[in-house]
């Protein structure tokens, strides 16, 4: 490790970490408290918590082993933005939510709460991965969590649309958010590409494996808050994930001049069905319905994947390491426009009102207002973020392990 730059950071983000970690253990022991007793519900919701804790470590993390020389770097700081997001995520949702007693009480819904809203920075954290330090990651999921938490807390306090409901906003929010973020943050330098951004096939293998994880979880991950029609919600996932699954396959290999099909194509639109269907999945009456908004979505991810991403970065210098819009963004937008169409169709609007879900007629606008508020907050935390005193690496050490980690093998490197 260079020994101008490493110890540094060390310095700088030891003090950062241990900082906000006592001011969270502090706000925890003023404002939050265990139950008496633990209700019902924890027996029937703590297995839907831990497959959504198993996609938050495991998926999200091994999904961004798929940089070649920054797996070690993709997976522990995966870990380390989910555990520090969620404890904040938290006391956020304990003070917006829920600050009517002097003591918040903890429990398994405000814990899915956290999860939840921990995703979000680390689907933002996709966009810039490899390109920033550890400092600006921290920074970034303080911001982001803040800020997606706002934002649902607007959409119940002007559009009265629940929390639970508006916590499916992450992957619109999360992938708006980091997109600016990352645009603000683009380096001329590396408009060229980097020589170490590429994937290996082992690297790839890894990454597929965080695929597989979230792929298997997403229907408990879409039907997590639910009360309600939860059965439906799973059903209608499991099978929006199969179709776009199949379609993905089928024009990855297409769309390739030798009809060869592209392992970042599987890796990212394989999951759009599960995103597209993650507002509608309680709602969509029949199976083919959600296998339609699967297929579609997988056809446009991969399709966005392919002719949009090297476009975009030319044109708009908009660099999405991971390919976050064509995982949660695009798919987030055909969420929110299922989720419209739907509310104008009679059975829907009588299950809506079944299960008292009022002002539907708002949803247009929250799609509006989520998208300006992830954009307008990922702008600010972009110029926030670009400050030098973040340490943020050199374009020469970007995308490379060995800034941050020790490997036993290398001595010394110059």
């Amino acid at each position: 490790m260079s020994p101008k730059l490493g110890p540094n950071i060390g310095i700088s983000f030891a003090l950062l970490a241990l900082s906000l970690q006592c001011i969270i253990i502090v706000l925890f022991v003023l404002y939050l408290d265990y139950p008496e007793s633990c209700s019902k519900k924890y027996t029937a919701t703590y297995a839907v918590f831990q497959d959504v804790n198993t996609m938050v470590f495991l998926g999200f993390g091994f999904m961004t082993t798929f940089l070649k020389r920054y797996a070690r770097s993709g997976i522990a700081f995966t870990m380390l933005l989910a555990a520090f997001a969620l404890q904040w995520a938290t006391i956020l949702e304990s003070l917006f939510f829920d600050s009517k007693n002097s003591k918040i009480r903890i429990n398994m819904t405000s814990i899915l709460h956290a999860d939840l809203s921990a995703v979000s920075a680390l689907v933002s954290m996709g966009a810039i991965l490899g390109n920033t330090s550890p400092i600006q990651l921290l920074l970034m999921a303080i911001l982001e969590v803040t800020c997606f938490t706002t934002n649902k807390w607007l959409l119940m306090y002007l559009f009265q649309i629940d929390r639970k409901t508006s916590a499916m906003h992450l992957h619109l929010f999360g992938a708006m958010f980091g997109l600016t973020a990352s645009q603000i943050l683009y380096r001329p330098g590396l408009r060229k590409g980097h020589e170490k951004e590429g994937s290996l096939r082992i690297s790839n293998l890894f990454s597929m494996i965080g695929t597989c994880f979230l792929w298997m979880f997403w229907p408990s991950f879409n039907a997590a808050l639910l009360d309600v029609n939860r059965e439906k919600a799973v059903f209608n996932t499991y099978y929006a994930l199969a179709a776009c699954t199949v379609a993905t396959f089928a024009i990855s290999s297409q769309i390739h001049n030798e009809g060869k099909m592209d392992m970042s194509h599987i890796r990212n639109a394989t999951l759009a069905g599960g995103v597209a269907v993650g507002l509608s999945a309680p709602l969509i009456p029949s199976a083919y319905i959600a296998m339609i908004i699967g297929f579609i979505a997988g056809v446009i991810s991969t399709l966005g994947m392919k002719y949009l991403k090297g476009r975009l970065e030319l044109y708009l210098k908009l660099h999405d390491t991971s390919g976050i819009l064509y995982t949660h963004g695009l798919p987030g937008i055909i969420g929110c426009i299922v989720y419209v169409v739907l509310l104008s169709v009679p059975s829907v609007s009588e299950d809506l009102q079944r299960v008292k879900v009022s002002h539907t007629d708002y949803w247009q606008t929250a799609l509006f207002v989520t998208m300006t508020m992830g954009s307008l907050t990922g702008f600010v935390t972009g110029f926030i973020l670009k400050l030098n005193i973040w340490k943020q690496p050199s374009d020469m050490k970007c995308y490379d392990d060995q800034i941050y980690w020790e490997f036993p093998h290398l001595a010394t490197i110059i």
